[in-house]
């Protein structure tokens, strides 16, 4: 080939006028491609003995020119792996044209004095086609050499096959980078799917995807833990057999709307759990677009609602209970403002508004004499015990009249045991103060006529008295019995808080002297007191009054002072928390066993005895008397 030939003649500087690109532009896409200092390639092999070959050359080089060296990627009959940059005649070939031919590198000033030249390498003759990287930018070259000069450079074909070859190493060059870049999407791919994984496996809830048909390819780890199926058993449209039989449909037809219209999908059905039991779940999903709009998948999850269903649903029946209850049901802050009144309470009250009883505070519905009351003492009361129940009374907001009611309220605390607010349940006492009221009229009408009838029989008997001296003595006794048997009868009457006998500082002991008077003989006590004694409050002393009474009653029918010698033996023991009181009856008829019925008065002073003592009554019916036990705790003989 002629030294004049265009191929060969031809340069680019990078300093004139044609220069597209700069050093330090060539550097950094040199350094993006990564091809510095890799490994060995046999494809790079393989081209330059291609060259080696087509252009008969000794030295054959794939030269890639970096800041201060020149490396090589490949090379044929050259030992080092790389020469300082100073010595790069491809420094000169990338400044060039596609291809430059120096014959003689001892008559070219550019290269006459290089070391690889005058050196023991003896280096002649040079020919190199420049490798570009993207955007033609130049790496180095492909370049032969020959330790001798060649004055007619290449042939055509020569110098056409050195290009192509020099054109092919920079395909691989750019191959490795494409491999390279592939590599680094599907490492952050990889990565990407483990963070989804881990994320997703974190989730309390069970996560899955879909491709953009809906067909379902990702569960999480808690879709298999819940359902308890095989992996992938339910890919595609497997997990609508999962779904209760009522649910299917209705989930299915949901899905369908969502596929079509892009709209999140949202619904809620029953999921088989791995117990085989079906759980309520919300099911949600979402469409993920890319930048022109279109889904290219599809990211649902399903959450296990079954618990808060059914705490829903024992809200509503709570919510149910509170609105249809007769008893006024109120709750309101920790600063007294109302918050809620059900319509009983309302209606008790005179509300006609549910907003109404939002601009009340809790003392807005009591009389003003229990106002202070409740400041006071029900608040307090409440803070320090948890609750307080008593009488009081409520206001009607339109008439203003007092309610009697029975307030209970207790405090509202959250998860953390702090105050919130207060709740009551409040019963209307008024009905029951009027039968209350009718009652104890009833109560007084008949004892007024019990006191006559005493007063009519005592009357008879001192009429007899006056009449038959020799009577006078029985009628005394007659009249003194008469009239400890109307002090027993105060006693054993039912009573109202009003009309009941005043007993403080009274004792159990004392008590029963007055009861047991009436049973006197010649002034001989039939019935003997023996034992510890203990006092006794107003509603422990009524209780006792009506069984003793009771007791003596049936023991001068039918047990022990039913004879002349007959008697009884009351004996009271204080054992710790517990007090007990045992009649003994002795010298009356032979006990048969016990009776095979119970008369009225007997089941009154049973009932007594576990309704207002909270105690034990027990019969022991021996053959030579009755004996009784009642143990009753100590605390409460005293109410």
């Amino acid at each position: 080939m002629r030294d004049e030939d265009p191929l060969l003649t031809a340069t680019i500087s990078c300093n004139g006028p044609n220069e597209d690109w700069t050093e330090a532009e060539r550097l950094e896409a040199l350094r993006d491609a990564k091809i510095l200092d890799t490994e060995q390639d046999p494809a790079y092999d393989d081209l330059i003995r291609i060259a080696a070959i087509v252009c008969a050359a000794p030295i054959v080089l794939v030269s890639l020119v970096d800041e201060d060296r020149q490396w090589f990627k490949a090379r044929i009959g050259f030992d080092q792996a790389e020469t300082p940059r100073s010595l790069s005649v491809c420094s000169y070939a990338i400044r060039s044209g596609p291809l430059l031919v120096i014959p003689d590198l001892t008559a070219d000033p550019r290269t006459a004095e290089n070391a690889l030249v005058t050196g023991e390498h003896r280096l002649r003759f040079y020919a190199g086609a420049v490798i570009r990287g993207k955007g033609g930018l130049p790496f180095g070259s492909l370049c032969v050499l020959d330790r001798v000069p060649r004055p007619d450079g290449l042939t055509e074909v020569q110098a056409e096959t050195l290009l192509a070859l020099a054109r092919q190493v920079a395909t691989l060059i750019e191959l490795r980078q494409a491999r390279a870049v592939a590599s680094d999407r599907e490492a952050d791919l990889a990565a990407s799917d483990r963070r989804f994984r881990v994320m997703t496996d974190a989730m309390p809830q069970m996560v899955w995807t879909t491709r953009p048909d809906g067909f379902h390819d990702f569960y999480n780890d808690r879709w298999y833990e819940f359902t308890g199926v095989p992996q992938g058993s339910t890919d595609g449209a497997g997990w609508n057999g999962l779904f209760h039989p009522d649910d299917q449909e209705r989930a299915w037809a949901r899905w369908r709307h969502s596929l079509a219209t892009g709209d999140p999908y949202e619904i809620e059905y029953r999921l088989r759990h791995h117990t085989g039991a079906y759980r309520w779940t919300l099911g949600r999903a979402v469409p993920v677009r890319n930048a022109e709009g279109q889904i290219e998948r599809w990211f649902g999850t399903c959450t296990d609602i079954d618990d808060l269903k059914r705490v829903e649903e024992e809200a509503r029946k709570l919510a149910a209970i509170v609105e249809n209850s007769k008893d006024f049901i109120g709750i309101a802050d920790e600063n007294g403002r109302t918050l809620h009144i059900n319509a009983a309470g309302r209606r008790l009250v005179g509300l006609s508004a549910t907003d109404a009883t939002l601009r009340t505070v809790v003392t807005d519905y009591f009389m003003p004499e229990c106002q202070r009351t409740v400041i006071d003492t029900v608040l307090p009361a409440v803070q320090r015990q948890g609750w307080w129940e008593g009488e009081l009374s409520f206001r009607h907001f339109v008439t203003g009249e007092g309610i009697a009611v029975l307030y209970s309220v207790f405090p509202v605390r959250d998860e953390a045991g702090a105050l919130i607010g207060y709740a009551n349940v409040t019963r209307d006492l008024r009905e029951r103060k009027r039968a209350e009221e009718a009652r104890d009229l009833l109560i007084k009408e008949l004892s007024h006529r019990i006191k006559n009838i005493f007063a009519v029989v005592e009357g008879i008997a001192a009429l007899s008295a006056r009449a038959d001296p020799a009577a006078r003595p029985f009628v005394a006794v007659f009249r003194e019995r008469l009239g400890a048997l109307a002090r027993a009868h105060e006693y054993v009457r039912p009573h109202s808080p009003a009309s009941a006998p005043a007993v403080k500082g009274q004792t159990l002991f004392g008590l029963m002297r007055l009861i047991m008077a009436a049973y006197e003989q010649d002034g001989r006590a039939r019935i003997a007191l023996q034992g510890d004694d203990i006092a006794v409050g107003d509603t422990a002393a009524t209780a006792l009054a009506l069984i003793m009474h009771e007791q003596a009653t049936n023991a001068m029918k039918y047990g022990g002072l039913s004879t002349e010698t007959g008697t009884v033996r009351l004996t009271g023991r204080r054992d710790g928390e517990t007090y007990e009181l045992v009649w003994a009856e002795s010298g009356g008829p032979p006990v048969a066993g016990p009776p095979t019925r119970r008369g009225f008065g007997t089941v009154l002073a049973e009932r007594s005895v576990a309704g207002q003592l909270d105690g034990v009554l027990e019969h022991d019916w021996s053959r030579t008397g009755l004996v009784m036990r009642l143990a009753v705790p100590t605390a409460n003989l005293a109410a």
